[in-house]
């Protein structure tokens, strides 16, 4: 085992009393102070704890506080903050800078770093009410402009909609591309807390054994493709790309391969694919998808452990070889020191969306 010293040099202003601790992946986010409370030291605090060396750490602060209530660490606004991130290599010392406390301000006043979207539009859906958010460069008509719909549309544009504190940038990205002759126009579908059962297409805990994803996707084509050429003109399914990560990707994959002749790109980012232990890999045998250009990739630090993420590298390696002869065309690539969180999928993206554009008319 692995001595690490954790360090929080300066305690934020008006950080509340009580227990601060530490918690994260390795303790499932849990909210239970034992074993992992911090002693407060002059204007910050530190923590001794052992980790088995090889581990991958997301990490959190929190505070409980006497009445029971629990604040975890935010932004500088109020608003969620992403986790710490590290790697434990051998007895160590571990800074992290907190910038704040998530409050009722919930981050509205955090100054934009990536672009909003140009416009939102609200359809009616079995769920309810579905929030799209659209971009499209200005200098270009938005008429017949190739789309691409992503998942998991909160996190999409500016950092003040994400869950935590960062976003795709996918404006930034798309922005680039448009001003060297490859425009696009991105469909962001925001989703809230039935995430695990929109987004899964498979019966298991997390979705309480009622997948929705066919649902999803059957609204995707149903409604949301007629109003979007409604309002933009026709695009065909070969300049129509779906994305989006973790369950985002499981269900981009699951709903080209479900549909092959609605969508000419799938984007799979870190697709999370053990559901229903790994269902996904059995019921992609004997489905094709000729016509379909997918793209699968992965961090080299999504799991746990050191071994845990070569493994998934692995897996996903494996998946796309499975893929590679269903497909007519498969580009994998994988994050160096790449996490599962929105910065590794903010840095992957205008690799995908160039993949996508410049390889339309070939």
């Amino acid at each position: 085992m692995a001595r690490l010293r954790v360090l929080l040099p300066t305690l934020p202003p008006h950080t509340p009393a009580g227990d601060l601790f530490l918690t994260g992946q390795h303790r499932a986010w849990s909210s239970d102070p034992a074993g992992w409370t911090f002693r407060r030291c002059g204007a910050g605090a530190e923590l001794n704890v052992e980790f088995p060396e090889g581990t991958l750490l997301g990490l959190k602060v929190r505070v409980r506080t006497a009445h029971g209530q629990v604040i975890e660490e935010g932004n500088a606004w109020g608003g969620r903050a992403p986790a710490h991130t590290g790697a434990v290599t051998g007895d160590m010392t571990l800074t992290l800078d907190l910038a704040g406390w998530q409050d009722r301000r919930q981050g509205r006043d955090q100054p934009p770093r990536s672009a909003a979207p140009r416009e939102e539009l609200t359809l009616a859906a079995p769920w309810g009410e579905q929030t799209v958010r659209l971009w499209w460069p200005a200098a270009h008509p938005t008429a017949a402009l190739p789309r691409v719909i992503l998942h998991d549309g909160q996190n999409v544009f500016d950092e003040a909609a994400s869950f935590a504190g960062q976003s795709w940038d996918a404006a930034g990205a798309a922005q680039v591309l448009a001003g060297e002759g490859h425009p696009c126009l991105i469909v962001a579908l925001s989703v809230n807390e039935e995430r695990s059962r929109r987004y899964v297409p498979f019966p298991f805990e997390l979705n309480g054994f009622q997948p929705g994803a066919d649902e999803y996707l059957d609204w995707i084509m149903g409604t949301l493709q007629p109003a979007l050429s409604a309002r933009f003109g026709n695009v065909d399914a070969a300049h129509t790309a779906l994305a989006g990560s973790s369950f985002g990707g499981l269900v981009t994959l699951y709903g080209g391969l479900r549909d092959p002749q609605g969508y000419g790109t799938l984007g799979v980012f870190s697709p999370a694919v053990w559901p229903a232990d790994f269902e996904l890999l059995r019921w992609l045998q004997g489905r094709t998808a000729p016509d379909t250009r997918v793209w699968v990739d992965m961090g080299d630090h999504e799991a746990d452990t050191v071994t845990g993420a070569a493994e998934v590298v692995r897996r996903t390696q494996d998946l796309a070889a499975r893929l590679r002869p269903a497909v007519r065309n498969l580009q994998f690539t994988v994050g160096a020191g790449h996490w599962h969180d929105e910065a590794a999928w903010a840095a992957r993206l205008p690799g995908f969306l160039r993949w996508w554009l410049t390889g339309l008319d070939r």
